[in-house]
């Protein structure tokens, strides 16, 4: 009697044990769930989605916006604005235009710029307004130009390009060339004694686990 006793015992357990673990799954499995890997902030919220959005600074208070804008609908969409409430302002740029059932890279498509009391490592809030009304509010991370954001074109890049041409153009007066380098060689020096927040270590950290 004891081990026909410690055998129904046994069978109840496993009866029991699958439905129970059963009972936890549901059908809201995590695979089904939308999951974008982004160093930026995502927001879906909106008939234009903002995808891995992230400020990308050069110097302290100067930067651009960066990451992607997918419009969900089958009518073109733009983006009109950028504000912010923390002393943050946008440049000057044209709507950024999202074409129906499309993407738009703003590092590459768009030239967003941001100038105001922000600094690499910093989180700021911005306001996207696009052109149905609505208006995406993110607090967006700002992140220095290194690695993966080397080849991203940047408003300092810009200017130096301009600087390069203006110098060219005043070749041909001696006095004029002889300021342009001396102002090189002051930016050099300000480079190299510049704000440590924004230097690169030598490598790219690796993903975290590897040896």
């Amino acid at each position: 009697m004891p081990h026909l006793r410690r055998s129904a015992l046994a069978g109840l357990l496993l009866a029991v044990v699958p439905a129970t673990a059963l009972s936890g799954c549901g059908f809201h499995y995590p695979t089904d769930r939308v999951n974008t890997i982004s160093a930026g902030v995502n927001d879906r919220t909106g008939n234009v989605d903002a995808l891995g959005i992230r400020v990308l600074a050069t110097a302290q208070g100067e930067g651009r916006l960066i990451g992607a804008l997918s419009n969900n609908l089958r009518e073109d969409a733009s983006l009109e604005s950028v504000s912010s409430t923390a002393g943050v302002s946008a440049g000057k740029f044209e709507p950024v235009e999202v074409a129906g059932r499309s993407t738009v890279n703003l590092a590459t498509a768009a030239d967003v710029p941001l100038s105001g009391n922000f600094t690499a490592g910093d989180f700021i809030p911005l306001d996207l307004t696009f052109s149905d009304g609505t208006t995406l509010s993110l607090d967006v991370p700002v992140v220095k130009p290194c690695y993966q954001y080397t080849q991203v074109p940047t408003p300092s890049e810009s200017a130096s390009e301009k600087a390069s041409d203006d110098a060219t153009d005043a070749a041909t007066d001696g006095a004029a060339a002889d300021a342009a380098a001396e102002e090189e060689g002051d930016a050099a020096h300000a480079d190299e004694s510049g704000d440590a927040t924004f230097n690169c270590s030598d490598e790219a950290p690796a993903p975290e686990g590897e040896h």
